[in-house]
């Protein structure tokens, strides 16, 4: 292996790690394994990720979201509309609302006078 070679290797595996870094720092990471374990069935496991996603990125809107899906599913009404309603201020809060219409993770809440409100304007 020539020098050229060598250093155009070393060029990839720090772009490889300042990549996986990126990732992590941003809340990727966490927020796929968050999902992992809301997929699961380990709703708790997934808040504990979700929580994490979002303390290194709270402008991921999707994060909110699934955290207030993982609380509707869990019971907890408070929670889940706290953080809808952070999903709902996002600057991509009609995306979130599209989302909880349909998804069954919030059918616990759905004919509930604040999701309608929240979600559908009423």
């Amino acid at each position: 292996m020539n020098d050229r070679t060598k250093t155009r290797i070393g060029w990839a595996v720090a772009l490889a790690v300042a990549a996986s870094l990126l990732v992590y720092s941003l809340g990727y990471y966490h927020a796929v394994r968050g999902g992992i374990a809301q997929f699961s069935d380990d709703i708790d496991e997934g808040i504990e990720f979700f929580l994490v996603a979002y303390e290194k990125n709270p402008d991921a809107f999707m994060v909110a979201h699934d955290l207030a899906g993982c609380y509707a599913l869990k019971g907890d009404v408070d929670e889940c509309f706290m953080w809808l309603e952070r999903a709902l201020a996002s600057s991509y809060g009609s995306y979130a609302k599209s989302y909880a219409r349909t998804e069954a993770d919030f059918d616990s809440v759905r004919e509930l006078p604040r999701f309608q409100e929240l979600v559908f304007d009423r």
